[in-house]
């Protein structure tokens, strides 16, 4: 930027400040690195402040390393007060703005605003805002810690421990970075991690620490706002003789070499904060160098005394605290963001096959807040499992599980984790129905190997489970639940038309693999999870369903869910769409309280019926207790159906209602049955039949199936 530009933008920042009455420019604009800076004065509601102003060069765009700030306003004499940053700049995040002028005088308006909510009136923020310590310069140490029990008396002290988790050095120059996560205190209170993160906590090196709780924040109580004391004389009244004299002498020669970390103390002073329960225990952190003691002492002669049989007198210095950084990362904080139902979070989950999907899903749910996962598979990373499934390089070889684990422990610090790195059938049936009983309460099936449905068919588990897979090329992603896993995976895999597995260099004579990439499978994974998360949420039952994905003539996602009847006497089922459910539902109820009715059309499979849609007539006669439907143009539009799914869709049966009635068949439905059995022009020997009961809601319904001259009914 040339000097005539900036001279322009200049006068139209002062041109600007003089519109408002209120502000004046103390030291002139100039042009100063990347901003344009200056000093300024607020003459407001009879308080006079004064702020450095700094105005990029790009305004009305904001700083390069900021989301949404653009001019600063810096005081670091108000530091302390609310929505004042470490360096005493004013916090607000102005709405963004092509406009110069409007902007710019919008946020004149803003800090005219702060000035009055929390400089004249100390407005108090609904959320706690913690308080701002001047920190040590060039250390990055961050402690990180949960909530606990909220047991800790005032004044009371002793030790914690922590874990060095994590110790680098960043950047160009070489910055240490330090993350040290807590374990816990001697008073028997430990911090609220997984079993998982525990044991990865104490592998690495544990130091111990000392721990007072003051109760009170630690703040200058005679200054204006809550700005943090800064000195260990300002320390003094917060702490008790007992302490000073424990820290002392510890600090000189009782503390062993597991209290120090780079000859660094840590201490954590706590204190109350509110929250919506009340109130919870917060913790700063200290760090104290063995080599500059913030204690003196001083021997006190048996004269001066006076009846007191201490001799020694302790005293703080004015040495600056060394203060370091925390963040309460509890559980709930961990997940603010956004987190799964509670269903899925608070249970213990099976993942079983860790490839592709598996993998993906796994990360999912821990990022979701899932607390209790245990991954099974029996085989090791290869090369081709890098572009789709979860891992890196560094995973090749080892098993599936092993690494897994690795990186899910790397996400959240709350799941605990376990393995079964053989396949199922290692084990006898009895063994594992007894331990998925006791273990587990939902099960992600995600191997696509029909030996574990078999092996989950006959156990009685009592938990939930979904068997989900992706068809090759990503048509379809399928998750089956409920009993029958098998002969439901066979009818529906069989309806969709799933193209054979594909065989890749690499991938062996004995496991092929469905094709797909990594976009495809998660952004249908992710569809999938979102529809049994929704269901969890709202109590309701989840069921059977389908995505397929169309992105030919238009772009849409169609989702099919199922609900699923089981005839045991000739072993067929039927899954039948909930969307002709419901529009059977709108149907009968409109034309309550006569019967009404209409066909089946669908999937007719080896195992059973596959229910995609219902036809009406437009030719019928109808009655409290009677529903006669006319040909009229169904057989038209049956066989319109017929010729463009190439004989996929075809006729499977009837339905009608009984206003207020049962639903077993009468009489006048087993004959109507019989006769389109024998009809020689209709294609199919047993034909369904489903009895709905309108004006209820939500309607009862059954399905049976004529065979063998009886009409058998579903469960």
């Amino acid at each position: 930027m040339d000097n005539k530009e900036a001279n322009k933008i200049i006068k139209r920042i002062n041109d600007l400040i003089e519109k408002d009455k209120d502000v004046g420019i103390v030291e002139k604009i100039v042009k100063k690195d990347n901003h344009f800076s200056g000093k300024i004065k607020v003459n407001y509601l009879n308080e006079i402040l004064f702020f450095d102003i700094h105005v990029p060069y790009h305004y009305p765009l904001t700083h390069p390393n900021s989301d949404n700030i653009s001019i600063v306003f810096k005081n670091e004499d108000y530091i302390g007060l609310n929505h004042i940053n470490l360096d005493g700049s004013v916090c607000f995040h102005p709405d963004k703005d092509d406009d110069f002028d409007r902007k710019f005088l919008y946020e004149l308006k803003c800090l005219k605003q702060w000035v009055r909510d929390y400089y004249i009136f100390n407005k108090e923020d609904d959320n706690y805002a913690y308080l701002i310590h001047t920190y040590e310069r060039g250390n990055f140490d961050r402690l990180y810690f949960t909530n606990t029990e909220n047991n800790f008396a005032k004044n009371s002290f002793g030790i914690f421990n922590y874990s060095i988790f994590h110790d680098e050095k960043y950047g160009a120059p070489k910055l240490p970075i330090k993350k040290l996560f807590r374990l816990g205190f001697n008073n028997g209170e430990t911090d609220n991690w997984s079993k998982s993160f525990i044991d990865e906590l104490k592998s690495k090196t544990c130091k111990n620490g000392l721990y007072y709780f003051i109760e009170e924040e630690p703040i200058r109580k005679k200054l204006k706002g809550r700005k943090g004391i800064e000195t260990w004389s300002e320390l003094k009244d917060f702490l008790s003789d007992e302490f000073i004299n424990y820290l002392y002498n510890g600090l000189r020669r009782e503390f062993s070499k597991g209290f120090f970390y780079e000859n660094h103390l840590l201490l954590l002073i706590g204190y109350k904060i509110p929250n919506q329960e009340g109130y919870e225990e917060h913790w700063d952190l200290i760090r104290i160098s063995k080599r500059n003691l913030p204690i003196d002492y001083k021997r006190i002669s048996r004269k001066e005394r006076d009846g007191s049989k201490k001799g020694f007198e302790y005293t703080l210095k004015e040495n600056k605290i060394n203060w370091g950084f925390t963040e309460n990362i509890d559980y709930v904080r961990f997940f603010g963001r956004g987190k799964l139902d509670k269903k899925i979070t608070e249970s213990k989950i099976l993942i079983i096959g860790c490839g592709a999907l598996g993998s993906s899903l796994a990360e999912v749910l821990v990022r979701g807040g899932a607390k209790n996962i245990t991954l099974e598979d029996f085989d090791n990373i290869r090369g081709g499992n890098l572009c789709r499934a979860n891992y890196e390089l560094e995973d090749m070889i080892f098993f599936k599980t092993d690494r897994l684990i690795k990186r899910l422990k790397s996400i959240s610090p709350f799941i605990s984790l376990d393995a079964i790195p053989v396949k199922l059938n290692n084990y006898d049936l009895e063994i594992i129905s007894d331990y998925f009983n006791n273990n587990i309460d939902i099960i992600f099936d995600c191997s696509t190997d029909n030996e574990v449905t078999y092996i989950i068919d006959k156990l009685n588990f009592t938990g939930e489970t979904f068997s989900l897979a992706i068809t090759n090329n990503a048509k379809s992603f399928v998750s089956i639940t409920g009993n029958y896993l098998t002969k439901q995976a066979n009818s529906l895999f069989e309806y969709i038309e799933n193209e054979p597995p594909s065989y890749f260099e690499g991938t062996g004579c004995g496991y092929p693999t469905f094709e797909a990439n990594f976009n495809d499978i998660n952004a249908l994974l992710n569809v999938g999870l979102k529809i049994i998360n929704d269901n969890f949420s709202k109590d309701k039952l989840n069921e059977s369903f389908i995505i397929t994905p169309d992105f030919e003539d238009q772009f849409r996602i169609d989702i099919e869910e199922y609900e699923y009847f089981y005839c045991d006497h000739n072993k067929s089922s039927i899954h039948i769409s909930k969307n002709v459910l419901s529009d059977i539902e709108e149907i009968t109820s409109a034309h309550y309280p006569r019967e009404f009715g209409g066909v089946f059309i669908g999937f007719k499979s080896s195992v059973g019926f596959i229910i995609t849609n219902i036809l009406v007539p437009d030719e019928y006669k109808n009655g409290r207790t009677v529903f006669i439907r006319s040909p009229g143009t169904l057989n038209e539009r049956l066989s319109e159906v017929h010729k463009i799914t190439n004989g996929k869709i075809q006729y499977l049966g009837e339905w009608h209602s009984h206003p207020d009635g049962p639903t077993s068949p009468s009489k006048t439905d087993i004959n109507a049955m019989k006769e389109i059995a024998k009809d020689k022009n209709i294609t199919i020997d047993k034909p369904l039949l489903m009895i709905v009961e309108a004006g209820k809601l939500p309607f009862d319904k059954d399905l049976y199936i004529y065979d063998n001259k009886s009409l058998r009914k579903y469960e």
